[in-house]
Formats: C-alpha cells, sequence, structure tokens
C-alpha cells in the first residue's frame, strides 16, 4: 500500500509540474498573443507578435494656403509647378515620383535631365491644362501660393473639383522655407532626411543672426534693395516691408531704408528722384537684383556710370552691388536661400560672415550632390 501511495503522489506532483509550466507559456512575460479565426469557429490558435511602427496615413497637414490637406495614401505621382520645390524633392530621394512639372521647372539648372523632362502641364501664373494633368493621373499637385492674385486659387479649386489633393507653398521668410522642407518630409514619410535639411538651413540661419547681433551701433550700414530698372531713369523697384529679400537686410545686420516710409504695396515702383530724395544721403549700400545675368551687369554698370545716380551716397563712394535672383541664383525660394543670405551677409559687411561659396559648396556637398550635375 506505501509503494501504491509513493506512486500516486509522484504521479500529482509530475501533473501539477507540468501545469505550471503550462501557464508560463501561455501567460508569462509580457508577450502580446493575436486570435486568429481557422474553419472551425471553436479553435483558436496564439501567435507572438512584434510591436510595429503605426500607419504613416493618411496624415493631414496645413498648407500655406491655410487649408487642411489630407493625404491618404504616401504619393506616387506628384505634379509640381515649381523648380525649388522640386529640388527638395529630389533632396528627399522623390524625385521618381514626379511626372508633371510647371513651365519654367527647366530652365532650373540644380535639377535633374530626368525631372526637368518631365511632362509641363502649364504654370503657377496661368493656370494648367486640366486634360494633360488628368492624363497623367497626379496624386498630389505642388503649387506656389500667391494669396489667388495669379491663377492659384483657381487651381486649387479646379484640382479639388477633380479630387486630386493640392498643396500650396509660399516663403514670406527663410523660415517658411525650412518649414516647408519639414512639411514635404512629411507628406513623403521623408522626415528623417527633411530634418537634416531643415537642421542645416536653421544652422546657417543661426550663425548669421548670432554675427548680426554682435555688430556695434555705431557700424551698423544703411542699405536699399532695388530691382534692376529697364530704364536708368526709373521708375525703380524697390523691395520695402513685406518683401522676404527686403527682410534679408536686416537679418544680417544692415538697415533697409525702405522700411521707414510706409507703401500699399511690398514692391513701389518709384521715379529715381524721389528715391534721391527720401535716401540718397544715407544709402550706404546698394543692391541690385534681377533674375536675367545679363540685365543685372547691365544695371549695376549703369548705375555706377550716370551723373543722375551720383546723387546716392552708395553710388558716389563705389557701394553698388548685384546678386543674380532666380532659379540660376541664390536669391529663390527653397534651399538655396540660405546661400542668397550669405551673399547678401558678404555684399553688406564682407569681413563679418562665412563666405558665400564655402556655403554654397555646403549645400551641393551634402544634398543635392545625389542629383546634382554641375552647370
Amino acid at each position: 500500500m506505501k509503494s501504491r501511495g509513493k506512486t500516486f503522489t509522484l504521479f500529482l506532483v509530475g501533473v501539477l509540474l507540468l501545469a505550471v509550466v503550462a501557464s508560463g507559456c501561455i501567460g508569462g512575460g509580457t508577450t502580446t498573443t493575436t486570435t486568429t479565426s481557422s474553419s472551425s469557429p471553436t479553435e483558436t490558435a496564439s501567435f507572438p507578435t512584434t510591436t510595429t511602427a503605426a500607419p504613416k496615413y493618411p496624415i493631414t497637414v496645413t498648407d500655406f494656403a491655410g487649408r487642411t490637406v489630407t493625404i491618404d495614401k504616401p504619393p506616387e505621382r506628384v505634379i509640381v509647378l515649381s523648380g525649388y520645390w522640386a529640388e527638395i524633392l529630389c533632396v528627399l530621394g522623390v524625385q521618381d515620383r514626379i511626372v508633371g512639372i510647371g513651365k519654367y521647372v527647366p530652365y532650373d539648372p540644380y535639377l535633374p535631365d530626368d525631372v526637368k523632362n518631365r511632362t509641363v502641364v502649364g504654370s503657377n501664373f496661368k493656370g494648367l491644362n486640366w486634360e494633360t494633368v488628368v492624363g497623367l493621373n497626379p496624386d498630389l499637385i505642388i503649387i506656389d501660393w500667391y494669396g489667388g492674385k495669379y491663377a492659384d486659387a483657381e487651381t486649387i479649386q479646379k484640382a479639388e473639383e477633380l479630387g486630386i489633393p493640392v498643396i500650396a507653398l509660399t516663403a514670406k521668410t527663410i523660415e517658411d522655407n525650412v518649414e516647408v522642407v519639414e512639411l514635404l518630409g512629411k507628406v513623403f514619410d521623408k522626415e528623417e532626411k527633411a530634418g537634416e535639411l531643415a537642421g542645416w538651413m536653421e544652422e546657417k540661419l543661426s550663425a548669421v543672426k548670432e554675427t548680426a547681433a554682435q555688430i556695434p551701433e555705431s557700424e551698423r550700414k544703411n542699405a536699399l534693395l532695388i530691382s534692376a530698372p529697364k530704364d536708368i531713369a526709373g521708375p525703380v523697384t524697390v523691395y520695402a516691408n513685406g518683401s522676404a529679400w527686403a527682410s534679408m537686410v536686416e537679418l544680417v545686420g544692415a538697415h533697409n531704408l525702405a522700411f521707414d516710409m510706409t507703401f500699399n504695396t511690398q514692391w513701389p515702383k518709384l521715379d529715381l528722384e524721389k528715391i534721391i530724395a527720401y535716401w540718397g544721403n544715407d544709402t550706404d549700400v546698394l543692391i541690385v537684383t534681377s533674375f536675367s545675368q545679363d540685365r543685372l551687369e547691365d544695371a549695376v554698370n549703369g548705375i555706377k556710370n550716370d551723373s543722375r545716380w551720383q546723387e546716392i551716397k552708395a553710388v558716389r563712394e563705389g557701394h553698388v552691388y548685384g546678386i543674380l535672383a532666380g532659379s540660376k541664383g541664390y536669391l529663390d525660394w527653397g534651399p538655396r536661400i540660405i546661400v542668397g543670405l550669405y551673399q547678401m551677409a558678404n555684399i553688406v559687411y564682407p569681413d563679418r560672415y562665412q563666405s558665400w561659396e564655402s556655403v554654397r559648396d555646403e549645400l551641393i556637398e551634402k544634398f543635392y550632390s545625389p542629383f546634382y550635375q554641375g552647370e
């Protein structure tokens, strides 16, 4: 009887041990389980699962027109109307998703040929060929926002009627350009690369602000920024308060004289006589801009050699400079604006800032080299 009792006791111990092991396998630790259905409704199977990132899409962003835009899936067929935004897409590594471009994109020398050869669909200013747009079957259109001044509002309305998401972008400040990079990084799920570019832009901008803050008040210069006039005698477009480029004069530590007056536009056109009367005796530096290299050179040379312009202090003292704007220069929207900022800084204060050429080289080496083919 003792032998039989001992055997029974060992049997019970074994059963209990098996139960403990089984319960540990099923409920122990932090492993989660999922239940899947089989052919029999009474059968369930438990499998360990791994933690996965939450789905990125749909996402909702607010564009620069103040619109809430929902992107349901990663954009794969994109129309982009401006070269500077296309440059950002290239930095993000999604240039292969571009199927359509704006009229002036092919003239951007920083873009690869395969992007410049995409189908042209129209422009920000005069609108799009919607038959061509529909034929490309886009899932996103990226446009410039000018407050409805051109065809931007019309483009948004038509695209919405067709069910095509539109993101409207603008850049009234350098900080806006940084925000555009971050926004596009989110839209295309390329936030890490976008963060690298945005971080570099912010770093360079901060360096300018820090240097500008250290300039003694007695050494601060008065500057005037104008567009290269068709006629040296005028009228002359002045960059006044509210324009992005005008604010750059202040960023580098100078004072934009046009900010001292109130105009009904960001770009007032003034006769030469008025410019002389307003600022002739106070202008330390005169900066001329143009989208054309030839026109820029003609204007700068013409101003230097015209006796009427000698009434302006900067002209008399030989401080007239030109900065090329647009896609072939650096005074433009997009990442290249940082180089343009340093160009302006070098003009006004030649010995205080990093050279704009080295900033350009950094931009190309760090971000543009995978696609930039050189001029």
